[in-house]
């Protein structure tokens, strides 16, 4: 992998987001280098040029993302108020400080915010509204295949299967077991239409009409027929054939004609199966985005200024795809589903699907048991959009050797250049979400942090010998991007070696020097395991979470109705990483790794966080005053004990970002250390009856810098000193 460490090349409509005040600048540094006798021998027209290929490429570093190009969604509905975190609901807790944490003090410039509301459930009972639960629920879901029969056929009777409409253009008899099993002179097929009589295709194993029909003397199939060159219309194949052992069998599979069949965003009872979504989520994001009230000075509409949307903890965590149309992408039908990822949904919010995907039906072989092979009549929209599909997919994604300087390179991520592709228009998605409202409030905490002090000295201590030994870095020598990354400095590092395992940046064991016994992650960790069940009751992903990462990808739903994952559902780690060292926003990262659109996979971090590389300012002192900063809480778990938790408020803002670790030790030997590095870390001490005496408190930030203090419990309040 080679990288560019100024941004890849690229020339067009990113001109568009330079001010003139740059280009004015640039213009008068151009001509500074050129100034006295060089300058004569180049013609205007070269010096044009290169004034142009200046500009050009100056606005790769001009076009930072703005923390006003993000648009931050929260539950409005939400009532869970978690006991450590702060009074008021906490979904929208979450949002504001995501709003407050990315504020330029400089400039003014900060996310926007909107909550989302249902007026669907019982107004009494919260809990009933749709956006409070896991998936954002329908009342419909019968459009699975996104087509319909025009009219209804007796063939089919009155509750027909519309996902399982065989398409009689393709007519593929296979004889069970292989020929062998079989005495193929006794075959006989036979097309039996809804009107008229009944047309013999095959007799006595031998072709009996010409037409569109071939026989095959292998395995693979038998015979092959377009059953509506021959009759127009819902048709029934019927098929019989005496085995080896001189016995009889029968099969027979009903058709429909696809001129009788059409596209159908509602399915059968004339109901969209995405309705809920549509108007609890869809149709008040695109009234605040097309609000003229709320365009920019320049009078841009904030759909065209927004480029990254956060999807907070408490909104749903799944939806419906577009019209409920099941998507999929392999050849087994309980691999398809209905359910994709809510950021997803979102994502697609002014996509042009039938413009992209075209609106052909046609038939999609499946995987069955029958003689007769399944092709199912189908939307296009039953596979997920794919590739180009995403115009902002690096060219040489899963490519052997992908380069960020040589061959195509990925589109700039900019509203100008987005609007080059109306049809395509896409923003980026993901999630601040974690199994609780504290885990998911620090995902923000420390992208700022990362995204100000994060670089190769982070983590590293003088003396101590950072190899590349198995245990600190796992198989690392096995990954390209893990090289990379390696020479450029950083030396916390993981790669498990195995095809699910991607490329862990941050990775601190028990032997690394902090207060952490187990696998924890530096402020801007990343981690991410690419297998099916990865999902948010029991994955990978949650564990990734529980230990610190920043940023980790998985499966919205894992099965019950919604497709499989495959192998390239997350990300190359050969595109990923170098464009992160490139300074690349993570939701930038993402979106050029987004193979697929519409699909399952849920992206959870903070879009706007970068490393900070060489821009890293240093890490100023970690100063607590244990008499404001300290306090303890006694709240009931869940078998209704009384337990006290310890929290320490570092203080972090937005210029000023702190996070630590936080280790508790008692005059008793009680020894709890908190894995993650949080801006209020906190822990349970355990019950009051346990707790009274003297706590020793270390806290340890990224760079090891450490503070002491002592504070002395009684009846589960702290007396310090």
């Amino acid at each position: 992998m080679e990288i560019n460490e100024q941004g890849p090349s690229f020339i067009g409509p990113v001109l568009r987001d330079v001010t003139k005040k740059d280009l004015v600048l640039r213009v008068k540094d151009f001509f500074r280098a050129f100034r006295g006798p060089v300058l004569k021998k180049v013609s205007m027209k070269t010096l044009l040029a290169l004034i142009m290929f200046q500009l050009c490429f100056a606005t790769i570093a001009l076009a930072d993302i703005s923390p006003s190009q993000v648009l931050v969604l929260y539950n409005a509905d939400w009532t869970g108020d978690e006991p450590l975190t702060e009074p008021g609901q906490d979904s929208q807790e979450i949002a504001e400080h995501y709003v407050r944490m990315h504020t330029d003090s400089a400039t003014g410039e900060k996310p926007y915010i909107l909550g989302l509301h249902c007026d669907h459930g019982i107004k009494v009972l919260d809990e009933a509204r749709h956006l409070n639960e896991h998936h954002l629920a329908e009342n419909s879901d019968d459009n699975r295949s996104g087509v319909v029969l025009k009219r209804q056929s007796f063939l089919f009777g009155s509750d027909s299967q519309n996902d399982k409409l065989r398409d009689s253009r393709v007519v593929e008899f296979v004889l069970p077991g292989g020929r062998s099993n079989w005495n193929i002179n006794t075959l006989h097929i036979e097309i039996e239409p809804e009107k008229g009589d009944e047309l013999i295709i095959v007799e006595n194993g031998l072709i009996a009409v010409k037409g569109k029909i071939a026989g095959n003397n292998t395995d693979e199939w038998t015979i092959r027929v377009n059953a509506k060159s021959f009759v127009a219309g819902s048709v029934t194949v019927k098929a019989s054939c005496v085995d080896v052992q001189g016995q009889t069998h029968s099969w027979q599979a009903d058709y429909v004609d696809a001129d009788d069949v059409e596209l159908s965003c509602t399915g059968a009872d004339g109901k969209r199966d995405d309705q809920n979504f549509l108007e609890d989520v869809a149709l008040p994001v695109k009234a605040f985005l097309e609000d003229a009230k709320l365009a920019r000075p320049d009078g841009t509409l904030l759909k065209d200024h927004i480029l990254f949307m956060v999807v907070c903890y408490g909104l749903p965590r799944t939806a419906i795809a577009p019209c409920g149309i099941a998507r999929g992408i392999t050849d087994k039908l309980n691999n398809y589903g209905s359910i994709i990822d809510f950021g997803q949904r979102l994502q697609l919010l002014y996509y042009d699907l039938d413009k992209v995907m075209g609106t052909q039906i046609r038939g999609y072989r499946f995987a069955g048991k029958s003689p007769y092979s399944d092709f199912f009549l189908r939307s296009p929209q039953n596979r997920p959009l794919v590739g180009k599909a995403n115009p902002f997919v690096h060219p040489q994604l899963y490519s052997k050797a992908p380069s960020f300087i040589k061959g195509p390179q990925p589109l700039s991520y900019s509203p100008s250049v987005r609007s080059q592709n109306p049809d395509r228009f896409l923003y980026f998605v993901s999630r601040i979400d974690a199994p609780d409202a504290l885990q998911a409030k620090a995902l923000i905490d420390r992208t700022v942090y990362a995204s100000v002090y994060a670089n190769p000295e982070m983590g590293v201590f003088p003396g101590r010998n950072y190899t590349q030994n198995k245990e600190r870095v796992g198989a690392l020598k096995r990954s390209k991007a893990g090289q990379i990354v390696w020479d450029k400095g950083y030396r916390y590092l993981y790669h498990g070696g195995q095809g699910m395992n991607l490329l862990e940046w941050g990775r601190i064991t028990s032997g690394d020097g902090f207060l952490n016994d187990d696998i924890s992650y530096l402020p801007g960790g990343i981690a991410a395991t690419i297998i099916s069940h990865n999902g948010w009751k029991k994955g990978e992903m949650v564990q990734d979470l529980k230990n610190g990462v920043t940023a980790t990808v998985g499966a919205a739903q894992v099965y019950h109705g919604a497709p499989h994952i495959h192998n390239r559902s997350w990300w190359d780690d050969d595109i990923f990483y170098p464009a992160l060292l490139q300074g690349k926003t993570l939701g930038e990262a993402w979106l050029m790794n987004q193979i697929h659109l519409g699909w399952i996979t849920t992206f959870v971090g903070d879009p706007l966080m970068v490393w900070a590389g060489g821009k890293a300012r240093h890490d100023t002192p970690l100063k607590i005053d244990q008499n404001k900063d300290v306090s303890l809480r006694v709240e009931k778990d869940e078998n209704n004990n009384k337990q006290v938790w310890l929290q320490v408020d570092l203080h972090s803002t937005a210029d000023q970002p702190k996070v630590a670790q936080l280790h508790a030790v008692s005059i008793l030997g009680k020894d709890l250390p908190i894995l993650t590095f949080d801006a209020k870390p906190t822990l349970c001490l355990g019950s009051q009856k346990e707790v009274d005496g003297e706590w020793l408190l270390t806290l340890m930030d990224p760079f090891g810098q450490q503070v002491v203090k002592k504070i002395k419990v009684l009846d589960g309040m702290a007396n310090k000193k």
